[in-house]
């Protein structure tokens, strides 16, 4: 996803399509991804939302934090996105982030708990602007506990659901 400013100063969000190709091209770490392939089902949903730009930015927010809590709507990250869209699709009353989010809580999504202590969110907080903690809820916060959506949260619920296969590792 992709944010520009439009006349009135708004930001607009445009889909940015790019193929495994482009990805490996990118400086990677490690040239390997994996994938779920969802059941029939979860992909005649997704397919139309897929192929409909206007869909897919539905649910985008602006405000980037790579931690953002799933639970709330002050931020979004991209895994976060895509979990939320895949949402979008299988319930037609999730028109709306909350409605998405409620949808994934009652098919039993459980986001990733990092344990970070307070320097480093402080460190984390001052030296990069993706990165914000003031959406999670300070009881966890406060214990350390940031949850956010990740690929292997993602990954796990997709197969505990039903809503996809196993895990494939493309090396």
């Amino acid at each position: 996803m992709v944010h520009k400013l439009n006349q009135c100063g708004t930001a607009r969000a445009s889909v940015y399509r790019q193929g495994l190709g482009e990805f490996f091209l990118d400086d990677l770490y490690r040239y390997e991804a994996a994938a779920v392939v969802p059941t029939p089902e979860v992909q005649a949903r997704l397919l139309p939302a897929l192929r409909d730009n206007a869909r897919l930015a539905q649910l985008d927010t602006p405000a980037y934090s790579m931690v953002a809590y799933p639970w709330a709507q002050t931020y979004q990250q991209s895994n976060q996105w895509a979990l939320e869209t895949l949402a979008m699709t299988q319930d037609p009353a999730a028109t709306s982030r909350v409605r998405a989010q409620a949808w994934l809580r009652l098919q039993g999504y459980e986001p990733t708990t990092l344990r970070i202590p307070a320097l480093k969110r402080l460190g984390g907080r001052l030296s990069a602007a993706n990165i914000a903690f003031d959406d999670h809820p300070n009881e966890k916060r406060y214990s350390d506990r940031i949850e956010t959506v990740t690929v292997d949260s993602v990954f796990a619920w997709l197969g505990r659901s039903g809503l996809g296969g196993a895990v494939q590792v493309i090396r």
